[in-house]
């Protein structure tokens, strides 16, 4: 018996000893799998807060491109009316004043010579016998229209006689992004090309909401986790064929089109095949300058951003710190591994003391003490149990939290913010105004309401009895967007749940009426009758220098219209009434 005894305590040390390493090994494997889920899902979130910015970059510079179409050919038909129907009999000069008057970046005409198109006379000397074959689909467009027919190459605005394309670089001058239109109705020997130049509204619209702003709040609030996101046209990475003219630097030729994208590796480009052809989300893991990232490819389908109608879809592309998981997962493995090593430490001691307490026994008292011995082997493994599953389950819920910030769980955070953003696709969606760039004010508007908390509605009704100018247009989105404005900086000084606008819109009796009404603090009667003078505001700040209102009140006289402005317990109301028979 006491032979079985010698060999007792090595047995069962062994037996403990393998038991502890399985599951220190079976917490290691569980918990990364846990973290690596949950970067994952991260990264998921990160790419549609992109996709979702991206989407409504997309919608509202779509509308804006369209009204800068409309507004290039109204330029076109003044130019051809200003101008001899020989370009012999046009100079350059008269060109530079006509592009002046008309506040455009510039006018060059295009005489068709074969199968080529020539700059003979511009306002910008880089335009002159500039040749148009290297163009793409603006060459197309114009082969197109001096041929009489109506322009389709994939993109861009078609209109009678007119074709107006995305926004580009300008071959003559890459430092400039411009907006072109094609004009030409046979009644001239030559082609009207007016263009703006479009790259400080541009810069300036991204620098304040746009998508890179986006992916630097992203960046700066992950700090540590997320290291790069960037936004590609993988057309760029596969085509290896030589672009003319340097064309690799155009606007429409960008490979990264937002973000940025310095961590390069050798198998991007299959990732980013597989990714397209899944039509889903690639993860894969690579090591770059000593650094574990862990890398993912989600292709982002938006008709809006397509160049071309067979332009394959963007691609956005999300690097983070693998090494940050590693050093969790090695930091909680080290603190299990010293907690289990004390815990076996001590079951050691208690066996070997155990046994040499029986050894000092006799035979008869050998039963007797290995039933103690065993019920304190079984007290210390229950306890070792208990111990284990609450290690465990602490261990786990810091895990998901680390990188949360102890906010609620993954999942409880990403089903509001989807719900919020179906809600909000579902509002914008529901404003539906015949007037593109009306439409695409109101709708960024909301936008910028969601963003502030601000509860806002709209209600636009028989908008397609409204026929305006390309000037009243614009002078239309001047007077909504500024009594908008001031709707938001008075309603934003209240409590998140007491933020109201309401904005309405209808034609009848042949005149246009727009309500735009919203809550905010006691209102000084003082104010309503100075409201509309020029320099008054209550505005705190340098830049508030009290010309909106008084600028929208002269704009709407100038129409033969009235603005009312009306307070209420619940907030004001500015009341615009505009007579459509006045329209010229």
């Amino acid at each position: 018996m006491f032979s079985s005894l010698d060999k007792f305590p090595l047995k069962t040390i062994l037996i403990f000893l393998i038991a502890i390493l399985s599951m220190n090994l079976t917490y290691f494997q569980h918990s990364k799998v846990l973290l690596n889920n949950h970067q994952k899902e991260k990264i998921k979130l990160v790419t549609s807060t992109i996709s979702a910015e991206m989407g409504k970059q997309s919608e509202v510079e779509a509308t804006y491109d369209e009204m800068l179409g409309h507004e290039l050919r109204t330029a076109s038909i003044v130019i051809k009316k200003s101008l001899h129907p020989d370009f012999h009999q046009v100079t350059n000069e008269q060109l530079v004043a006509l592009a002046k008057e008309l506040n455009i970046g510039g006018i060059t005409l295009f005489e068709r010579q074969g199968d080529d198109l020539i700059g003979v006379r511009s306002s910008d000397p880089k335009e002159i016998n500039a040749s148009s074959k290297t163009w793409g689909i603006v060459y197309s467009a114009q082969l197109q229209l001096t041929d009489r027919k109506s322009v389709d190459v994939g993109t861009g605005l078609t209109l009678e006689n007119f074709w107006s394309g995305p926004i580009d670089t300008a071959s003559t001058d890459e430092a400039d992004i411009r907006k072109w239109g094609e004009f030409y109705d046979g009644t001239t020997n030559y082609l009207i090309n007016p263009y703006l130049n479009v790259s400080s509204s541009l810069e300036h619209y991204r620098q304040k909401v746009g998508v890179d702003v986006s992916i630097q709040e992203l960046l700066e609030n992950n700090e540590g986790n997320l290291i790069e996101i960037g936004v590609l046209n993988p057309e760029k990475i596969f085509d290896k064929s030589p672009t003319p003219n340097n064309r690799s630097s155009w606007y429409s030729e960008r490979f990264l089109l937002n973000g940025s994208y310095k961590y390069r590796d050798g198998i991007e480009e299959s990732k980013i095949k597989e990714a397209l052809a899944k039509n889903s989300t690639v993860f894969y893991n690579v090591n770059l300058n000593g650094t574990n990232i862990l890398k993912s490819f989600t292709p982002m389908v938006t008709t809006n951003l397509k160049y071309k109608r067979d332009s394959l879809p963007k691609v956005v592309m999300v690097a983070t710190d693998y090494s940050q998981i590693e050093k969790t997962l090695h930091h909680q493995f080290r603190e299990v591994f010293i907690f289990m090593s004390i815990v076996t430490l001590l079951v050691c001691v208690v066996i070997i003391v155990m046994y040499s307490i029986t050894r000092k026994k006799n035979e008869g008292a050998v039963k007797t003490v290995q039933d103690v011995y065993l019920a304190n082997i079984n007290s210390i493994v229950q306890s070792i149990k208990e111990q284990r599953h609450d290690i465990i389950n602490h261990i786990t819920t810091i895990s998901w939290m680390i990188k949360l910030k102890k906010y609620e769980s993954l999942q409880d955070y990403i089903d509001p913010l989807i719900q919020e953003a179906k809600m909000m696709d579902n509002k914008i969606k529901a404003v539906e105004i015949n007037i593109p760039a009306l439409s695409g004010i109101i709708q960024a508007k909301l936008a910028q309401s969601e963003l502030h908390n601000i509860d806002m509605q709209v209600d636009f009704k028989n908008m397609e009895n409204l026929r305006l100018t390309t000037i009243k247009t614009t002078d239309l989105v001047r007077i909504i967007s500024n009594l908008i404005d001031n709707a938001f900086d008075a309603t934003i000084e209240l409590p998140a749940t007491e933020r109201k606008i309401n904005v309405e819109g209808i034609v009848q009796a042949n005149q246009l009426t727009i309500q735009v009404q919203n809550s905010c603090n006691p209102v000084n009667p003082d104010i309503q009758t100075r409201i509309f003078d020029s320099g008054f505001s209550t505005k705190k700040g340098k830049n508030n220098k009290g010309l909106g209102l008084h600028i929208i009140k002269q704009l709407i006289e100038r129409y033969k219209g009235k603005i009312d402005f009306t307070t209420q317990e619940a907030g004001v109301t500015f009341s615009i009434i505009i007579p459509l028979k006045h329209e010229k």
